[in-house]
This record gives C-alpha cells, sequence and structure tokens, in this order.
C-alpha cells in the first residue's frame, strides 16, 4: 500500500532519494570559498563605513564646540540685558602660551566707572565685579582648537548695559579640528554672533 501511495503521488524510490539528498544539501550550511567571499565583503564594507563614521564624529565634536561657544556669547549678552551690568566674554587662543590657552569665560562689572577684572583673577563676586568659571575646549572638545583672526592670542567680546558690542577683538574666531574640518564664528556691530563663511576677511 505504502509503494501505491509513493507511485499515486509521483514519487518512486529514485524519486524519493533525489527529495532526501537535496534535503541534506540544504541543511549542510555554506562551504568555506562563501564564508570566505562573506568574510571578504564584509571587510570591504567595514573599509568603506569606518574613515565615514569617524569623519561624522569628528564633525559633530566640531559642531558641538561652535555650538557652545555661540550660546555661551549669546547668554553673556542677554545677561548684560537683564542685568544691567557690563560682560565680557574673553579667552585665549590654542597656542598663546597661556596657562588658560584654548579656554574662555565672562567677566563683569557693574558700570563703566568701574574697571573689569584681571581676565586670569581666580572666580568671585562682589558688589561690582565678577570673574566667572573657565570653559575649558581642551577638557569638553579635545581634538578642538581656538584661533584668533589676527596677531593677537586673546580674543573677546563686550556688552554693555543695554547688550550692545561696545569692544570687539580677534573675530572672527577659528574653530577647528585636528582632522582639519573648521568652522568661523564673527560678531556683528550690534553684538551678534554669527557663522562666517571660510575663505573670507579673518577666516582662511
Amino acid at each position: 500500500m505504502h509503494a501505491r501511495y509513493r507511485r499515486r503521488n509521483g514519487f518512486g524510490d529514485a524519486g524519493e532519494v533525489a527529495v532526501k539528498s537535496a534535503m541534506r544539501q540544504s541543511k549542510r550550511g555554506l562551504t568555506l570559498v562563501e564564508l570566505v567571499i562573506a568574510m571578504m565583503v564584509c571587510v570591504i564594507l567595514l573599509a568603506v563605513a569606518i574613515p565615514a563614521f569617524q569623519s561624522l564624529l569628528q564633525r559633530s565634536q566640531l559642531d558641538a564646540a561652535v555650538r557652545q561657544i555661540m550660546s555661551d556669547v549669546r547668554e553673556t549678552q542677554s545677561r548684560a540685558t537683564l542685568t544691567s551690568w557690563q560682560y565680557q566674554l574673553v579667552g585665549y587662543e590654542n597656542d598663546s602660551g597661556s596657562p588658560f590657552n584654548n579656554q574662555y569665560r565672562v567677566i563683569g562689572r557693574s558700570s563703566s566707572a568701574v574697571a573689569w577684572p584681571v581676565d586670569t583673577v581666580a572666580t568671585f563676586t562682589s558688589a561690582t565685579q565678577m570673574a566667572g568659571n573657565w570653559i575649558n575646549v581642551n577638557t569638553m572638545f579635545p581634538d578642538v582648537k581656538l584661533d584668533t583672526a589676527d596677531a593677537s592670542t586673546k580674543f573677546y567680546v563686550s556688552y554693555d548695559s543695554r547688550g550692545a558690542a561696545f569692544q570687539i577683538n580677534s573675530f572672527p574666531l577659528n574653530v577647528s579640528h585636528k582632522s582639519g574640518q573648521k568652522q568661523c564664528l564673527g560678531v556683528t556691530a550690534a553684538g551678534s554672533i554669527r557663522m562666517v563663511k571660510i575663505g573670507t576677511a579673518g577666516c582662511p
């Protein structure tokens, strides 16, 4: 009866053997050659993807540094308007030779009748002056450096009690990554900080 069933369904002994052979081959898995080819394809894909991924990370770090600086300049301007004090964001470029190279901070005074605090003084606050903490670009963004647009190693922008910039030194500020990627920041006459196109004056 079993043999009649196989014949009725188009299977003979030879057909049954062929089916079982095909099933065994399907379970056999990949051959050594196939595995080697698959590994070579993976290696090629990684060779293409890794540099692109590294470039993306570098760009991300540079963009984060630029956003941080722009945010701090805007906050300095806003603080002057809100408190009626005068504030200055001041810093030193990467090759300044200063103990505070590649760093910046905010200092303030109650009016123009009061002298600015020494920019390297320890952090303090008094009735007429203040000096904030240093923002260390070396620590926050290790592969990013700040370079001034001229021979000066020090950069700053000062805002009066109305939020208008009345002292601007060594801007545009070049912000670059060790990979060679860079961006440039400038301050307008009104005191707004903005991106400056690479290739314009001060932004080689």
